[in-house]
């Protein structure tokens, strides 16, 4: 008979269409999925290649099974990615995790062998460029401190390892901590990324907040000590339960102003906390009392992630947190738009840059319909997965039919935006940059639908092995090249013609048509790559991926034009003013940074009064230097 973690196996190499796969390997990878989904739930469902990059398959360093950094809490996918923290944040506190199956010495000598030589290690491997980059002299200088090291074990017997490294060693971190998960531990993170989860909370007294209506469920405010909130956010191993901040609008932001106040004074004046914090928003199932503790189903923190988030730290530092109260807001609910009313109301009492709402918007909610309602003949319906793990019980869902919203957003800036060497960065600098190209409201959502179409499906040709793996790092680059040679130049986002430039498209990759436009990519993107380090000198080979320079010459290569195609930028913003000028025509201003924007009558016919404190669409053009608003429409 099959117990629950063997079922749970098969399920995931179904999933990952990993059947062919050895079943030693396949392990690996599930031990690794299972315990790096804690630090961000959901993420590897819908980013297969950071799940490749956990998964390390490296002859020199054979004993080292999986591998994840953090620096600030965020976890890192790409050396770019430090330097987008680092510009937020003044220091970093960087994070190393490194998971090991096998059991030998050989795993201690291997790991002390990478930092020994890390400098002169061959370079190739994703991780290995993260890690270097973060442990170079620049970067370093930026450091709070030394890094802080976990080393995981897994034994399904339990079996006591005592991993012996060398003084020199331990002297390059500032802790190492080590982390040992057997068969039964597996089994308890398996349920908790799944946030099967039940909360216990002991305080003194909940004060009960009395609702007109039935659907706010129970509702209370109480005052828990930070030992209790330190048991109710944190697994058996002292990790953090990161899966309980998936409604959470932002994560953590480092070690921002506030968050450093926020550890001063747990650390100069705990007894004030209760005083200066705002406390902490819990949404849940359903709230019970039992046994003098109340039980909460599948808690959510919905606000409060950065008190949590300095409250842990400072857990982890050993700082004294007895005298630490905190105020928690306790809500019992089954319906969403209360949960989300919630999110909304709670988080604007602070500051919250604007993207970390977006999904939340109604344009991402119609989104995430088109996709359910839509599908492309031949192919396996895809889903946008917009809320972390909000289609995790529907077990007929594949990982490789959903899209996050950090995959649309780079799938858009490649195709639409047309910027592929941006691409690989992080989801929110993306959105920061791009804001006013994408996601607006009176765009259709074909486009965005096309490009999760690509995405998915050129990922699945990589991971089926029907296109050559070694050119799956460029995967943004050939999903590019599919549309170009197929649909040719995009109309803008807000044109009229873009739906139907979408459906011809789409149909040209209908009957098997899919496989052989990708590899057609493929072979184009070789002899445009072989081209350009011809031209160029074999230096060029390297950083291709990240390269404008490389993006430029592939455009022209294609076309075989100097001028390359780019989207017209797109901009949002209200209307400040609208008046009759001298020749009795309209004219006005919409609110831009850093300086009001001018429209006129002549480019805009329709526009009247009406439109003073409306939102509007519109582009920039320049006359004479100055810079004036066309099209400028509704929303």
């Amino acid at each position: 008979m099959r117990d629950y973690l063997s079922v749970k196996f098969e399920q995931f190499m179904e999933d990952f269409n990993l059947m062919e796969d050895s079943k030693e390997t396949n392990w690996r990878r599930f031990v690794n999925y299972q315990f790096f989904s804690q630090f961000q739930p959901g993420r590897l469902d819908t980013d297969a290649d950071l799940l490749d990059q956990i998964c390390v398959e490296y002859s020199e360093f054979s004993e080292v099974h999986g591998v994840l950094f953090l620096l600030n809490d965020q976890i890192l996918t790409d050396p770019q990615d430090i330097d987008d923290i680092l510009q937020r944040d003044t220091k970093g506190l960087f994070e190393l995790y490194f998971l090991t199956t096998s059991h030998t010495g050989n795993f201690v000598q291997q790991l002390e062998k990478l930092f020994e030589d890390l400098d002169v290690t061959e370079n190739g491997e994703g991780w290995l460029d993260i890690l270097r980059y973060a442990m170079s002299k620049n970067i370093m200088l930026r450091w709070k401190g030394d890094p802080r090291l976990s080393v995981v074990s897994y034994d399904g017997e339990g079996r006591e390892i005592a991993w012996n490294f060398s003084d020199k060693f331990k002297n390059w971190f500032s802790e190492i901590d080590p982390i040992k998960i057997d068969k039964k531990r597996l089994q308890d993170i398996v349920n908790s990324n799944e946030n099967s989860y039940q909360g216990e909370i002991e305080c003194k007294a909940l004060l009960p907040i009395v609702g007109e209506k039935e659907e706010l469920g129970n509702a209370f405010v109480t005052c828990m000590s930070a030992r209790v909130l330190i048991e109710l956010i944190t697994t058996s191993d002292g990790l953090l339960r990161r899966n309980m901040f998936d409604d959470n609008v932002r994560d953590s932001q480092g070690h921002s102003a506030v968050n450093l106040e926020i550890l001063s004074t747990l650390k100069e004046h705990p007894d004030r906390f209760v005083l200066y914090n705002n406390g902490i928003t819990i949404v849940c199932q359903d709230v019970q009392q039992k046994n003098g503790k109340y039980i909460l189903e599948n808690p959510q923190i919905v606000n409060g992630c950065q008190t949590c988030n300095m409250i842990y730290q400072s857990y982890q530092s050993n700082v004294n947190l007895d005298g630490v109260q905190i105020i928690a807001k306790i809500v019992g609910s089954h319906k969403e738009d209360v949960t989300q009313g919630i999110i909304r109301g709670a988080n604007r009492q602070n500051i919250v840059y604007e993207e970390a709402f977006e999904t939340i918007r109604t344009f991402h909610k119609n989104l995430e319909k088109y996709f359910e309602n839509n599908q492309v003949i031949g192919f396996q319906k895809i889903y946008y997965e917009r809320r972390s793990r909000q289609y995790a019980d529907n077990l007929q869902i594949k990982p490789q039919q959903k899209i996050s919203f950090c995959g649309l957003i780079r799938s858009m800036v490649t195709l639409f935006v047309n910027r592929v060497e941006d691409s690989h960065r992080h989801e929110y600098p993306l959105l920061k940059k791009y804001k006013d190209n994408l996601f607006i409201d009176t765009h259709s959502c074909q486009p965005y639908y096309l490009a999760a179409f690509l995405y998915l499906n050129v990922d699945r040709l990589f991971r089926d092995k029907k296109l050559p793996k070694e050119l799956s790092n460029f995967k943004m680059h050939i999903l590019l090249l599919i549309k170009e040679m197929k649909g040719g130049h995009s109309p803008d986002l807000a044109s009229d013609e873009i739906d139907s430039y979408c459906d011809r498209l789409l149909k040209s990759l209908e009957n098997g048509k899919m496989l052989q436009s990708a590899q057609e990519a493929c072979k184009k993107f070789e002899e445009i790559r072989t081209k350009w380090i011809k031209l160029k000198g074999n230096q060029y080979r390297f950083g291709i991926k990240d390269s404008a320079e490389f993006r430029s010459f592939l455009m022209k290569e294609i076309y075989g034009a100097s001028e390359e195609h780019t989207a017209e930028k797109l901009y949002t913003g209200y209307v400040a003013k609208v008046d009759l000028d001298i020749h009795n025509t309209l004219y006005g201003f919409i609110e831009h940074e850093p300086k009001n924007v001018f429209f006129h009558e002549f480019d805009n016919p329709g526009i009247d009064r009406s439109y003073i404190g409306k939102k509007v669409s519109y582009k920039i053009v320049l006359d004479g230097g100055q810079e004036r608003a066309i099209d400028v429409r509704l929303i």
